[in-house]
């Protein structure tokens, strides 16, 4: 596997091997992708906008999100721009 990183992130790995902390590139890079792998396996899953299909199978939901914004425009008078 070839991978390529910007300059930044391949200096600071190169850095951290320099240091001691690993022998290699290659156990830097095995030891990232391990952490990598290990959060995406716990990551809660991200919640998926609704499609703007199904709000066509939810009447009464867009009706009273309608009746709602309709509510809050009128208590904001203030923003209402006059037409004449």
């Amino acid at each position: 596997m070839t991978i390529h990183l910007p300059t930044e992130v391949e200096t600071s790995i190169e850095a951290v091997v320099q240091s001691g902390r690993f022998s290699t590139v290659d156990d830097a890079m095995t030891d990232a992708a391990r952490l990598l792998l290990r959060t995406i396996t716990h990551e809660q899953p991200r919640p998926q906008p609704p499609l703007l299909g199904s709000m066509r199978d939810a009447v009464d939901d867009r009706d009273e999100i309608v009746r709602e914004a309709m509510k809050r425009r009128r208590e904001r008078a203030w923003q209402t721009i006059p037409v004449a």
